[in-house]
């Protein structure tokens, strides 16, 4: 558990965020995500698009270890947060069943991934005979990327954790 919970020291903060607003930021998240797979759609072993295969399966393995490892110890823990993830973490794991040193690692998801997936992404046009529509996704990946991290910023803002928390986009001290 992270200490501003456990001594009850929780800065001016947004107690429940809006269903629409939880909405559109797990959308955006999701659209990134998609389009990342689109783009390293053209790495194909034996006609299959693995690289896009490997990138859902890092995806979907790196969101739920996030659940555990910063979710089932945060303030909102069973409450939504700007992402919605503290009810989704109360149905998939105990609270304080996480631990917030891991939670750091799996963080760096959001910071390494999207410059990796854009190098590769741009690696992949320029090697392989690609078809115009892969430069609009990227294009649009790094567009989708800058309003993510708008919206993330302003969500965390507003967060009660945004201190302590290890995927926290702002640390105000």
């Amino acid at each position: 558990m992270y200490p501003c919970y456990l001594e009850g020291i929780a800065p001016e903060r947004v107690e429940t965020f809006p269903a629409s607003w939880i909405v559109l930021e797990n959308l955006l998240h999701v659209s990134t995500w998609v389009v990342a797979g689109m783009l390293l759609r053209p790495v194909r072993w034996f006609g299959w698009p693995m690289a896009t295969v490997a990138w859902a399966v890092l995806v979907i393995a790196v969101q739920v270890l996030l659940k555990k490892h910063n979710c089932s110890g945060c303030y909102y823990y069973g409450k939504r947060c700007h992402l919605g993830w503290g009810v989704l973490s109360a149905h998939m794991f105990r609270q304080d069943s996480g631990s917030p040193a891991i939670g750091v690692r799996l963080s760096l998801f959001y910071v390494v991934g999207p410059p990796l997936i854009l190098v590769a992404s741009i690696l992949i046009g320029a090697l392989q005979h690609v078809w115009t529509g892969h430069w609009f996704l990227v294009g649009a990946y790094v567009v989708l990327n800058a309003v993510v991290l708008v919206v993330r910023v302003k969500g965390c803002r507003l967060c009660a954790m945004r201190r302590t928390c290890p995927g926290s986009a702002v640390k105000d001290r």
